[in-house]
């Protein structure tokens, strides 16, 4: 889901989608939180998933492989036809911003946001993690990943708004503009996803290069790991 570039970001994301776009298989640690917190710490090996900008449905299958039953929503066209591949009508074009409150009638064991979150303004981000808090059932878990300022992004950026998202303008193999709500810190991400509680607070680089200055950098990003009580 790529929420910050309006119709412009969404055709562009389209076409990429249509060339093979989007993760093919489940990433590290997608993996790792399942094995070690989902299944070992949590015994949660079943149930529904709300998948919130769930591309082309890789991580719903992997979800799905293991036993639960996954709903998910993204913008772009191209991605949900993908998904819908594998989660068939319970996967669902919305448009930017859209409220998903009511959307599938049903509450969830895990909702579920992979590199989403940070594509929405301080407001709606507010709203989505309340809308996704309701959406959970008692009990029920949230994975929620945001790009912190460390990521190589976060040297990129060209424009500070008043609505808390940064422009960030890359060059060379990503070339594009887009608009990210970074993190600062671990105090700063409770504060973003309360009112659940916190379980666990973590990061994840998947791939890092510190020099030259002008490569990609780090891809820093927090993993919050929270409840419904």
């Amino acid at each position: 889901m790529r929420g910050g570039g309006g119709v412009t970001s969404q055709a562009a994301y389209n076409e990429k989608y249509a060339k093979g776009y989007g993760v093919r298989y489940p990433e590290g640690h997608i993996i790792r939180f399942y094995e070690r917190i989902l299944k070992y710490e949590l015994g949660l090996t079943s149930g529904k998933v709300f998948d919130f900008g769930c591309g082309n449905g890789t991580h719903a299958e992997y979800f799905q492989s293991k036993g639960f039953e996954v709903y998910g929503v993204d913008i772009i066209k191209e991605a949900i036809a993908q998904a819908q591949g594998i989660m068939g009508e319970r996967a669902k074009l919305i448009e930017p911003n859209q409220s998903v409150a009511n959307l599938f009638d049903t509450q969830f064991d895990l909702v579920f946001a992979n590199q989403s979150l940070y594509y929405l303004d301080n407001a709606n981000l507010r709203r989505q993690v309340d809308e996704l808090y309701s959406m959970t059932r008692k009990g029920g878990i949230c994975f929620f990943t945001m790009m912190s300022r460390q990521n190589g992004y976060g040297k990129c950026i060209t424009k500070e708004l008043e609505n808390g998202l940064s422009e960030v303008t890359l060059s060379g193999r990503l070339n594009e503009q887009s608009y990210i709500r970074f993190v600062n810190d671990e105090s700063e991400l409770k504060a973003i996803f309360a009112p659940f509680k916190t379980l666990y607070i973590g990061e994840y680089r998947a791939f890092d290069l510190y020099e030259p200055y002008n490569s990609e950098g780090s891809s820093h990003h927090y993993m919050f790991i929270g409840q419904k009580e």
